[in-house]
């Protein structure tokens, strides 16, 4: 199947994509230390699945003030834009548009509890405060939630 797939692929992209039949072939992609057990790796990891909270997502429905963050945002993006053109036309090394775009992302992570639903990467902390991502977060650092057989149906 690959090599139909392969042709229909830009070279670039299709050179990207490697297929492996050992874990000696694996480690040479994902270190064995992310590999889980099940594989041949040394992961200790299992999936479990973190019930959402009740009211995780009330932002939501806080539209004043995700009119005004928006607000802010469309501010930033405006300023954003003319600062790119200036250092387009080499007016300036970019400075205030390196701190608008700065200003951006941080606007963003205020942004998004109000326009994007909580998931699972939230609730055992792997997506952070800020964007920040910790593949490996620590159990109990980030509030993670927990669940326990009084809470099945």
């Amino acid at each position: 199947i690959w090599k139909i797939i392969k042709g229909w692929l830009d070279p670039v992209v299709a050179s990207k994509v490697h297929f492996t039949s050992s874990n000696e072939e694996l480690e040479a992609f994902v270190p064995r230390s992310q590999i889980i057990k099940e594989l041949g790796g040394h992961e200790e990891w299992s999936y479990q699945y973190v019930e959402p909270k009740a009211g995780e997502n009330a932002q939501m429905q806080d539209t004043a003030a995700r009119q005004k963050v928006e607000t802010e945002r469309s501010e930033l993006v405006r300023s954003y834009e003319s600062a790119t053109v200036a250092w387009i036309r080499g007016e300036g090394a970019g400075e205030k548009r390196t701190q608008l775009a700065e200003q951006l992302r941080s606007n963003y992570w205020r942004l998004d509890p109000y326009v994007r639903a909580r998931t699972l990467y939230d609730r055992i902390g792997v997506l952070q405060a800020g964007g920040k991502l910790d593949f490996y977060p620590k159990a109990g650092a980030t509030g993670r939630a927990s669940t326990s057989a009084d809470d099945l149906d």
